[in-house]
């Protein structure tokens, strides 16, 4: 697919334990029409356990969900889900990022939302705006909209087609993005806005996004429990709460249309190529589906050669790999990926290949939180790869000093913040004398 859209910048708060503003920076240098993001295509957040590389990712998750689906704030799960990870000391949720696309001439984005709290107690849209330059950085900036409170303030479109586009959207911009509510009105109608174009690349830059986690990070658990409780106090017969929970439990399974099974099938066998450079032993992975009407359900299953092995019974390790998959291959194609913790239960040996692969011959923009030291080696003089998170809510990038290098550093307490300054007698007092 090629690179069209990059991300230049983004500065979160009040996200899980990030209360103040963090800026990450993914590229340096002005913008302008010889872009180059060679050197700036893989970043890298390294931090204590509890600083906030998690809440990173969750930030980039719950803006492009909220921006392409007009139902996520009026979702009640979703609800939930944001009244516990909105940070309970600023009790609302920044962002805002700089973004250059490339689909026809280079344009320059920044966009910002506030999410906080209703007199009820929902989470709504308290402000969100949209702005661009063309060309240049040093261009001056034109509003294409403002949303305050759930009203257009600002609308850059003709009169005739703003005031009746105002009046339209009155009322449902507090639980929606006026992004999505203005390309919606562009898809439906294609004489709307004469600017449109300028409202489609916002879309497309959202599309590109994408985000992995651990699945303890995305809480199913949490909300099986309370989707639990709520059918034990229900009037529903047993056979259906039973099916209703069978249902909820994560599985080895996709259901696919059958119509696209071809295409799942191709996807798998890449996957089975990729599993293969780590596990070279295996021989092959087997799709095994069953009609349900106009889908099919697919397990895949791990062969080798003389057994197979359900992929719910891989290694951790393995199952890992398998998961970030599809990640991976986006961020290889050109899309803009965030991956949380991509070293978990990876061999260091083969996770430095891997890094490497994207450095050099990846299309798009990769970041990732790591504690594995591997990336810094070959990252190291890459400008703006290597970034710090302290447990104080500040972002220390990786600069070059000298003779040293990121990893020296880091491990030696040379990182302001990040001091490691614990010596392993300190274990004694919490796993008692040692012997």
């Amino acid at each position: 697919m090629g690179q069209v859209a990059f991300l230049l910048n983004m500065s979160i708060l009040g996200i899980k334990n990030i209360e103040k503003e963090i800026r990450i920076d993914f590229y340096g240098k002005q913008v302008n029409k010889s872009f180059d993001s060679e050197q700036n295509k893989i970043k890298v957040i390294y931090g204590e356990n509890g600083a906030g590389k998690t809440a990173i990712v969750t930030a980039v998750d719950i803006v492009k969900e909220f921006v392409l689906d007009d139902n996520y704030l009026r979702n009640p799960k979703n609800q939930l889900l944001l009244a516990e990870l909105i940070n309970k000391q600023s009790k609302r949720f920044v962002f805002k990022c700089e973004f250059a696309t490339f689909v026809d001439s280079l344009y320059i984005f920044e966009y910002q939302v506030c999410l906080s709290f209703d007199e009820n107690g929902e989470v709504c849209v308290d402000f969100e705006s949209l702005k661009y330059k063309k060309n240049n950085s040093r261009n001056v900036q034109t509003t294409a909209f403002v949303c305050e409170k759930g009203v257009l303030t600002e609308l850059n479109v003709d009169k005739s087609e703003r005031d009746g586009f105002i009046e339209k959207t009155k009322n449902l911009l507090s639980k929606q993005s006026a992004i999505f509510s203005i390309f919606r009105s562009i898809a439906q109608n294609q004489n709307a806005f004469k600017e449109r174009m300028l409202f489609v690349y916002p879309v497309v830059f959202f599309l590109l996004l994408s985000t992995y986690f651990d699945r303890e990070d995305r809480h199913i658990t949490y909300y099986q429990k309370l989707r639990i409780n709520e059918l034990r106090r229900s009037q529903l017969p047993g056979e259906t709460v039973i099916e209703e929970i069978v249902q909820s439990i994560p599985a080895n399974e996709r259901k696919i249309p059958i119509k696209e099974y071809e295409k799942y099938k191709s996807k798998i066998l890449g996957l089975e190529r990729f599993i293969k450079l780590f596990k070279p032993t295996l021989s092959k992975i087997d799709i095994d589906k069953k009609v349900d009407g106009e889908f099919y359900i697919c397990r895949i299953i791990m062969n080798y050669g003389n057994y197979t092995v359900d992929r719910e019974f891989e290694s951790a390790g393995i199952k890992h790999l398998i998961d970030m998959y599809d990640a991976l291959r986006s961020a290889s194609n050109g899309s803009i990926v965030f991956i949380d913790e991509m070293d978990a239960n990876i061999n260091d040996v083969m996770l430095r290949k891997l890094i490497e692969y994207f450095k050099f011959y990846g299309e798009g923009q990769l970041c990732i939180t790591s504690h594995n030291t591997e990336p810094m080696l070959v990252l190291k003089d890459n400008n703006k790869a290597i970034d710090f998170l302290t447990s104080d809510n500040r972002l220390v990038p990786w600069i070059k000093n000298g003779h040293y290098s990121p990893e020296s550093c880091y491990r030696n307490g040379m990182i302001d913040g990040l001091p490691f300054n614990i010596d392993s007698s300190d274990f004694i007092a919490v796993f008692g004398e040692v012997k």
